[in-house]
């Protein structure tokens, strides 16, 4: 009889134990999964901090936190991590009454992106493991994944003389209808400026000052659409490390920038149009733009793009304009558009990362005849070939 008696004793309590953890096992039990910081480069490591709190008696001896993230977030540790079309996280944990666990998981951020971890799901047993328990919980983390800097040996002279092409125009087109002031004269001022009343009467050479017009800034276009069947994402993701070069280099400057690109961004599905900015806050803004550009997405024709923005704008109120285009798509259409947007007064310069085996046939099919107008204006281009970064 005693055997008996115990027998249900036991049965009681494990039912018992059974009936409390079905129901109390989620009580007082929160999870969350973030990132470290929310703004990194490609290639550079960060934290991923999983923290689980059970703020109850009942202790939960194995918890499973389950989460997914995209695969580009590599974890420097593989251990309980599987990877298919995403990359899918498994992590046992042991936690008491009233404790908190806190985990660090580092990772890196492979490639360029916008990436988040929008949600959880916890897994546990009864403590006889009789029955597995699930719970999802809402959690929201999100990364920046900055384009890395490109590394052409090139780009330190355009950019130099793409400068230098800025400060020749900006003294150019000031506005003869704004006056600034006067100063002295300088053996760069052209005689036309000089003001002889003033000369006169100081016995030095003075020359009239006006306010900028509102031409001066620069505008970058940046193509992700390429003719054909075969599609050179290497290229277009060069093309966004070039971008962030020149952006960052002109607006540390003290130069607006202003970004615009047949990508979508990834977030929004509308195509890319960042306005001109200048200071610390809007290289940031840049970066992020560059981040979300979704390189996959459809994308409609540069030319189209550009034509529609030199009507939208009338390029006249915006004579001289240095604009930059970066396109490893070469088509003589789309170096007409270019010209017709930079008139007669603008600097026109292109960049072109390419494979070495391309090279010929672009410059076979596309001559430097394709690449000037007939008035006189022509697109500065420059190749860039993929295969002299890995030398």
């Amino acid at each position: 009889m005693t055997l008996v008696y115990l027998g249900i004793v036991a049965a009681v309590c494990i039912f018992a134990t059974l009936s409390v953890y079905s129901k109390f096992w989620d009580y007082g039990l929160t999870a969350d999964v973030s990132f470290s910081q929310n703004e990194v480069e490609e290639g550079q490591a960060l934290l991923i901090r999983e923290k689980v709190e059970n703020r109850k008696m009942l202790p939960l001896p194995m918890l499973m936190v389950k989460f997914e993230m995209d695969r580009n977030i590599k974890c420097v540790d593989s251990v309980n991590t599987s990877v298919t079309d995403k990359q899918y996280r498994n992590d046992w944990v042991s936690i008491m009454p009233y404790k908190r666990v806190t985990r660090k998981i580092e990772v890196i951020g492979t490639k360029r992106g916008f990436y988040s971890i929008d949600g959880l799901r916890l897994v546990t047993s009864d403590i006889l493991f009789h029955s597995l328990h699930s719970k999802a919980i809402q959690n929201y983390s999100w990364l920046y994944v900055y384009p890395a800097r490109s590394r052409f040996m090139q780009l330190p002279e355009i950019f130099c003389r793409m400068y230098g092409e800025y400060l020749v125009n900006r003294q150019l087109q000031e506005d003869s209808m704004e006056f600034k002031g006067i100063r002295d004269y300088t053996q760069s001022d052209p005689m036309r400026k000089v003001n002889w009343k003033a000369s006169a009467r100081t016995g030095n050479l003075k020359v009239n000052q006006y306010f900028d017009s509102s031409s001066q800034r620069i505008t970058v276009f940046l193509n992700i659409s390429q003719k054909g069947i075969l599609r050179y994402y290497d290229l277009i993701e060069e093309s966004i490390r070039i971008a962030r070069n020149f952006i960052e280099g002109f607006v540390h400057k003290g130069i607006p920038v202003r970004i615009i690109s047949n990508s979508v961004d990834k977030l929004t599905g509308q195509e890319i149009y960042l306005k001109e900015g200048a200071g610390l806050s809007h290289i940031d803004a840049c970066l992020k733009q560059l981040a979300k550009m979704d390189i996959y997405a459809p994308a409609r024709n540069m030319e189209e793009l550009i034509r529609e923005q030199n009507m939208k704008e009338n390029t006249a109120s915006y004579k001289g304009e240095v604009s930059l285009l970066i396109s490893a798509e070469q088509t003589p259409e789309l170096a007409q558009a270019y010209l017709d947007y930079a008139g007669e007064d603008g600097s026109a310069n292109w960049l072109i990362p390419i494979h070495e085996s391309m090279k010929s046939y672009l410059t076979k099919h596309v001559s430097d005849k394709k690449l000037r107008g007939t008035s006189g204006n022509y697109i500065h281009t420059e190749y860039l070939v993929m295969e002299e970064l890995e030398r």
